[in-house]
């Protein structure tokens, strides 16, 4: 988890709850192993190692178009999520992910099969849909 993400988070108008992450789970269909799956079947996988956060964003936007909605955004292995425009986490996409260290897990859920973004911590961004 990037260091100071209760500052960050209400520097965008949210912060980190149970409840947020529980949904975050019910969305995953109840448990954190699901992750896993999702990223091997992912539609798509592409190695951000040398992406600065313009590419990073624009690499989001591929996999989630940008149409002002909100989404989950989570950490998984600390059990910690947020709802928050779309466009906000994208603005502080360098703030919410620290290359090397953290999982970041985007998740839009307006459809009713919602969509994935899996930013891990060794630099690879997946995306995929909920309902593989």
């Amino acid at each position: 988890m990037p260091p100071r993400l209760s500052e960050i988070l209400s520097s965008i108008g949210t912060e980190a709850n149970a409840a947020t992450f529980e949904q975050f789970l019910h969305e995953l269909g109840g448990s954190l192993e699901r992750l896993a799956d999702l990223t091997r079947n992912a539609d798509r996988s592409v190695d951000v190692t040398d992406f600065d956060a313009n590419e990073l964003k624009g690499a989001f936007r591929d996999s989630i178009e940008d149409v002002g909605q909100e989404v989950i955004i989570a950490w998984p292995a600390d059990h910690v999520a947020a709802r928050t425009a779309y466009r906000d986490a994208l603005e502080r996409i360098d703030d919410l992910w620290y290359p090397s260290m953290d999982d970041l897990v985007v998740i839009d859920t307006r459809e009713e099969m919602g969509r994935i973004i899996i930013l891990d911590h060794e630099e690879r961004l997946f995306s995929a849909s909920l309902a593989t």
